[in-house]
């Protein structure tokens, strides 16, 4: 993988440098810009041109699967297997550039997941195309937030769905099935077990989660 990475970046540096140098001035002082642009150009090619590799053998690994939720087994297993592991490759690349910190949605929606405008991740999703968030949502750094859970050897998967107008705290773990309906507040740390309902205009908290009281959208903040 990083010598595939490292030939790829040679490769493009040295054709993009060539056609640079072939229509500038090369006696002109620019020799050392047009290097120094010709491996940026290679480098941000190489990245984003694996990117939507990963992101095109996600989604054939999803076609190819007989279902999508439930107990998957066999072949089913095997390809949710491989789609994963071009989402988890592709996350770590973003994550070490900072992408999905300036565009925190653009990575899951290319990897199928709905997410509604406004909304703002700050944290690991797995299982994204089984990911629908709402829209002004917010979610905290440090969540587990994933469709699928393994138990006695079985692998579980089921849709998660978050509303609109919801905030979800640092460190909540949030469990395959989970519906959290609009205008949810979930405090830090909590944890929302499989196939749990979130009933709308509430604020939630524990572990295992409990209904706290009614919020209809005022400041959660109370001033001294």
């Amino acid at each position: 993988m990083v010598t595939w990475v490292f030939f790829q970046i040679v490769l493009l540096a040295s054709v993009i440098f060539i056609g640079v140098w072939y229509f500038d001035l090369f006696y002109n002082g620019l020799f050392v810009n047009n290097l120094y642009l010709s491996i940026i150009c290679a480098i941000t090619l190489t990245l984003f041109t694996g990117l939507f590799i990963l992101a095109i053998i996600h989604k054939l690994a999803r076609l190819f699967m007989k279902k999508e939720e439930g107990i998957l087994t066999g072949r089913d297993q095997l390809l949710w297997g491989v789609g994963m592991t071009a989402a988890d490759t592709a996350y770590y690349f973003v994550n070490k550039l900072f992408i999905n910190q300036m565009f925190p949605s653009l990575f899951y929606k290319l990897f199928g997941a709905k997410i509604g405008k406004g909304a703002a991740i700050y944290t690991r999703i797995w299982d994204v195309e089984l990911m629908e968030i709402g829209e002004n949502t917010s979610i905290g750094t440090g969540c587990i937030i994933g469709a699928h859970a393994i138990s006695q050897g079985e692998l579980f998967r089921k849709r998660i769905v978050i509303g609109k107008n919801c905030t979800i705290g640092a460190g909540t773990i949030i469990l395959p099935g989970v519906t959290i309906k609009d205008n949810v507040i979930v405090a830090s740390n909590s944890v929302i077990p499989a196939n749990r309902v979130l009933e709308p205009n509430s604020i939630y908290a524990g572990s295992p989660i409990k209904r706290i009281r009614d919020w209809h959208g005022e400041s959660v903040w109370k001033m001294e």
